[in-house]
């Protein structure tokens, strides 16, 4: 092998490295990786040092008017991870560890909100401003109407709940929010798998579902893959015969061309 002399130069030799018993080998690498561990979690003082997660909590209000938002969307930049806003307008993101953070805030009617900053377990709780979109906000209570509309000129039954009672649902799905809101019982089709019938005056009726006003195949059952807060708006009619369920892309591409519902029958 190639070794170095006491002058630096470079000399070509055999040489008989002796090798420490195997058994001192494995006590040596043991010592020194609980060496590193002890430098790994002790400070300078020698207490040990432990990061604690909490739970990031604050509100997210109107910008202009300081009224909380009901059903904001408030996450972590780059992923999915985040939470609804309750009645109070308060979220809570839980485990978090102290140090910086980026969030972002969505709600119907409003801009996108881009937050950065530091964040610790005693620090105060975050107040989020998200400004107004006014154009977005007038179209949507104009649409909002629109469909009050239709509902009341329909021959039949019908009830209606919008985004503060979806956003605040602490149902895993939009089945069985209907389920437990309007009192919906979900009985199997005869002799078909997977489907679901509600009972009307004697007799099975699978119910006809609609999602942004387009029919969905599997009727009840497509409701149970949806969260109550993935929508803005879902209307009961005919005694659970007819649902029909809006997202909130929908509602606000409604709100910027001041949609006209198409009439119920």
């Amino acid at each position: 092998m190639r070794t170095t002399n006491r002058k630096g130069t470079l000399a070509a030799a055999h040489i008989e490295l002796w090798s420490p018993p195997i058994a001192l080998r494995l006590l040596i690498a043991f010592a020194a990786a609980f060496a590193g561990l002890a430098l790994l979690t002790t400070s300078v003082n020698g207490q040990v040092e432990t990061i604690e997660p909490f739970d990031l909590t604050g509100t997210v209000v109107d910008a202009e008017t300081g009224e909380p938002l009901v059903g904001a969307f408030v996450g972590l930049a780059g992923s999915d991870w985040g939470s609804i806003t309750e009645g109070s307008g308060r979220f809570r993101i839980p485990d978090m560890d102290p140090g910086p953070v980026a969030l972002t805030v969505e709600q119907l009617g409003y801009e996108r909100l881009a937050w950065a900053g530091n964040v610790s377990a005693e620090g105060e709780e975050l107040v989020l401003r998200v400004p107004p979109e006014p154009l977005v906000l007038e179209g949507l209570r104009i649409v909002t109407d629109r469909f009050r509309s239709r509902r009341m000129a329909a021959a039949t039954s019908v009830f209606a709940y919008e985004r503060e009672a979806l956003a605040t649902s602490p149902h895993t799905s939009a089945l069985d929010f209907v389920t437990f809101r309007y009192g919906l019982s979900r009985i199997p089709c005869n002799g078909r798998r997977g489907d679901l019938c509600v009972r009307v005056r004697g007799r099975l009726v699978e119910p006809r579902v609609y999602v942004d006003e387009h029919p969905v195949m599997g009727g009840l059952s497509y409701l149970n893959a949806m969260a109550p807060h993935e929508l803005q708006m879902l209307e009961v009619y005919g005694w659970g015969t007819h649902i029909r369920a809006y997202t909130p892309r929908f509602m606000e591409r409604a709100a910027r061309i001041r949609l006209a519902p198409i009439p119920i029958f």
